[in-house]
């Protein structure tokens, strides 16, 4: 091989190793960019998930604060009509 025969080979292994490395960058800059918003994304969705999980534990708990006030009455009640009916029982 002659010296320009060289400086060719070397040039045009440059220019594609070159356009390789611009094609490599160019994907991960594109890589970055979609992740990027598909953490906003998925930071949205986590929000989302984490108030709806929020919301469901409440009424739950509100729920079974009614249950059990309600159980507690009812077992108020019964004592009372217990009691009642022990005393009617004593007057006889």
């Amino acid at each position: 091989m002659t010296a320009s025969a060289e400086d060719d080979v070397l040039v045009t292994v440059g220019e594609t190793l070159g356009s390789a490395a611009g094609k490599v960058v160019a994907g991960a800059k594109r890589t970055a960019e979609s992740l990027g918003e598909e953490k906003e994304q998925l930071a949205r969705v986590a929000t989302k998930v984490r108030s709806k999980a929020r919301r469901a534990i409440k009424k739950t708990q509100k729920k079974a604060k009614k249950v059990t006030s309600s159980a507690k009455k009812a077992v108020a009640t019964a004592k009372k009509s217990v009691k009642r009916v022990a005393r009617k029982l004593k007057r006889r």
